[in-house]
């Protein structure tokens, strides 16, 4: 009798293609405590009584002499080499229709991996649980982040009918010459509330930017029939490639086409009224 009661036991269940779950589901008895028997972490288990009660049932499940086994518990609790005795017959196996069972489960840990798993102080589930809480927590940092940039930069509040894009490059193809109202052009109407309404009405596919002084509103190809409108409390800033292709009003009022067709237009209103642009 060469090898300890645990070897003894783990040997012997591994032999019948079972695992510790088998055992548990069979006997009732909790899989730390059986696993602490094979390991032979007496000090794991309950009390000596428990302890004995437990390898009595474990050692008939496997169909093991019972007081040989508790003869092997003694002498390892006791510190002193069991004695070999003698066998009588071969004891029947019990629950023989589980062990003949083809196996269904996966081959059963070493005694290197059972002792790390028993050593292990951080469940699996618990894991998963923290990790789910840290992605949740991530996501919720990104959007708040996301609407923070997209809403709270200015204290202007710009309306507009077609979908919103980051700015990605200052105003381009501007409009070489003065924005001063012409002659023909309807006079400039003050909005009570202080701000200034600029809305364009595109009348076919034309590539157009709308902008305040904080930020870039629109920036993209416009669809005809599209409408956009911007208010803010500092400046609308209005740039195409062709200012024929827009009818503008401000603040309410018709203003006609933003420009000339296949001109390329640059315009700015404040709530005072139209601001004259510089040359690029």
């Amino acid at each position: 009798m060469n090898d300890g009661l645990g070897v003894w036991l783990r040997r012997t269940r591994e032999s019948r293609q079972l695992v510790l779950e088998d055992v548990e589901r069979e006997l009732k008895i909790r899989r730390r405590y059986l696993q602490a028997l094979e390991m032979a972490d007496y000090a794991a288990l309950p009390g000596e009584i428990q302890a004995r009660g437990f390898l009595r049932n474990y050692a008939r499940f496997l169909g093991l002499p019972v007081d040989e086994a508790l003869e092997r518990y003694d002498s390892e609790i006791q510190g002193r080499p069991a004695q070999p005795r003698a066998r009588a017959k071969k004891v029947e196996v019990a629950r023989q229709h589980i062990v003949d069972r083809p196996s269904v489960f996966a081959p059963p840990p070493s005694e290197a991996e059972e002792a790390a798993s028993a050593a292990s102080g951080f469940p699996v589930e618990q894991l998963m649980t923290v990790m789910v809480i840290l992605f949740v927590l991530l996501v919720a940092v990104f959007v708040g982040t996301f609407l923070w940039l997209q809403f709270g930069v200015s204290n202007d509040t710009p309306v507009i009918t077609a979908p919103v894009h980051e700015e990605s490059s200052s105003l381009s193809n501007a409009r070489d010459a003065d924005a001063t109202p012409l002659a023909d052009e309807p006079v400039f109407l003050a909005s009570a509330d202080g701000t200034v309404d600029v809305r364009l009405v595109s009348e076919e596919h034309v590539w157009v930017s709308m902008a305040t002084d904080e930020r870039i509103i629109f920036q993209d190809i416009a669809e005809p029939g599209q409408t956009l409108e911007v208010t803010s409390h500092s400046k609308v800033i209005v740039a195409t490639g062709n200012g024929g292709a827009f009818q503008l009003y401000v603040n309410g009022t018709d203003w006609g086409a933003l420009g000339d067709q296949g001109q390329a237009v640059r315009r700015i209103w404040s709530p005072e009224g139209e601001v004259a642009t510089e040359g690029p």
